[in-house]
C-alpha cells in the first residue's frame, strides 16, 4: 500500500515537472518566427547597403516567408497543446504568431495590386518603337529579365491599365529638351550610365540610360528617356524597367509619370532658349540662355539711362 502511494506520489511530481515546461510547439514556433523575420531583415540591409546580389536576396526572402508560415503554423498547433495540456508557453506562442503575422503583412500590402495590375514589369510610351537598352546591358547579371521589350502582349496590357502613359512632346528644341531631361534624371537621383546628346538630323535622338533603386528594397530598375525632335519641338519617350521579377506591382508606371511630373514642373519654371544652330544652344541657370540674360541686362541699362534722362 506504501509502495502505491509512493508510485502515485511520484507519478504526479512527474506531471508538475513536464506542465512546468514549456510547450514544444510554442517554443520551436517562437524560435522559428524571430530566426524568420531577423533573415529577411538581415538579407534587405545587405542587399541595401553592402551590395548583396538581388537573386541572392530573394532566396533569402523565400527562405524567410516558408520559416514563418512554419512558425505560424506551430503556433497555431502550440494554442490547442497548451489548452488541452496545461503546459506553459501562452507568451512564446503570441510571440510566434504575431510576429509571423507580422512578417505576412507586408507583402499582404502589396495584394490589391497584384490583384488589380497585370503581371508586366517593362513599360513604354512608344510601344511601336520602344527606346532601346544600350550601356544598361552589361549591367544586368545572370538571372534578370531580358533587355529587349516583351512584345505586343505586354503592349496589349499595358494599354488597358496605364492608358495615360503617353509621349511627352515638348514645345521647345531638342537640345533643350534634352538638357532638361538630364536635369531631371539628377533631381529625382537616378544614377546616370550614358548620355548621348540629339544630333545634328532631325533622326538622330537624343538618349538618356539610368538606373534607379527603391526605396527600401533596393532593387535596381532600367530608365531610357529618348528626346527626337528639331528647333521648334521635340518629343520625349521614356522606357522603365525592373531588373527582376515578373510583377512590378505599378512601380515603372509610378516612376514614369514621376518623370513627366517633374519634367513638366522644369518646363513651366523655365523659359525657352534663344534660337541658334543645332547642337549649340545653352541654358543658363533658371532656364534662360545667355543671349537672353545679355539682352535682359542690355535693356535694363538702357531703361536706366532714360530714367536719368527724364
Amino acid at each position: 500500500m506504501f509502495r502505491l502511494e509512493l508510485s502515485r506520489y511520484a507519478f504526479s511530481r512527474m506531471i508538475e515537472t513536464v506542465k512546468q515546461r514549456p510547450s514544444f510547439w510554442a517554443l520551436w514556433g517562437m524560435r522559428l518566427a524571430l530566426f524568420s523575420g531577423a533573415l529577411v531583415i538581415v538579407g534587405i540591409a545587405l542587399h541595401r547597403l553592402l551590395g548583396m546580389p538581388t537573386p541572392v536576396l530573394l532566396n533569402v526572402i523565400k527562405v524567410g516567408f516558408a520559416g514563418g508560415a512554419l512558425a505560424l503554423l506551430f503556433g497555431l498547433v502550440a494554442v490547442v497543446h497548451i489548452w488541452v495540456s496545461g503546459r506553459k508557453g501562452t507568451g512564446m506562442t503570441l510571440v510566434a504568431i504575431l510576429t509571423s503575422l507580422a512578417l505576412f503583412a507586408w507583402p499582404a500590402v502589396y495584394f490589391s495590386a497584384w490583384r488589380d495590375l497585370p503581371p508586366i514589369n517593362d513599360l513604354t510610351t512608344d510601344l511601336h518603337a520602344p527606346p532601346e537598352m544600350s550601356a544598361l546591358v552589361g549591367l544586368r547579371g545572370p538571372g534578370s529579365n531580358a533587355t529587349e521589350y516583351p512584345g505586343d502582349a505586354v503592349a496589349e496590357m499595358q494599354v488597358v491599365a496605364y492608358p495615360d502613359l503617353q509621349p511627352f512632346l515638348i514645345p521647345r528644341s531638342a537640345n533643350e529638351a534634352f538638357e532638361l531631361a538630364a536635369d531631371v534624371a539628377r533631381r529625382l537621383h537616378f544614377r546616370i550610365v550614358a548620355e548621348v546628346p540629339p544630333g545634328e538630323d532631325a533622326d538622330q535622338p537624343g538618349v538618356i540610360e539610368a538606373v534607379d533603386r527603391t526605396l527600401i528594397m533596393g532593387f535596381y530598375d532600367d530608365v531610357v528617356i529618348r528626346i527626337l525632335g528639331d528647333d521648334q519641338s521635340a518629343q520625349v519617350d521614356v522606357r522603365s524597367a525592373s531588373r527582376y521579377g515578373r510583377h512590378d506591382f505599378g512601380r515603372n508606371a509610378s516612376r514614369i509619370r514621376m518623370i513627366f511630373h517633374e519634367l513638366r514642373t522644369r518646363l513651366e519654371s523655365t523659359v525657352p532658349a534663344a534660337a541658334g544652330p543645332r547642337g549649340k544652344q545653352k541654358t543658363g541657370k533658371g532656364g534662360a540662355s545667355k543671349r537672353q540674360k545679355e539682352g535682359d541686362r542690355g535693356r535694363a541699362g538702357r531703361r536706366k539711362e532714360g530714367d536719368r534722362g527724364r
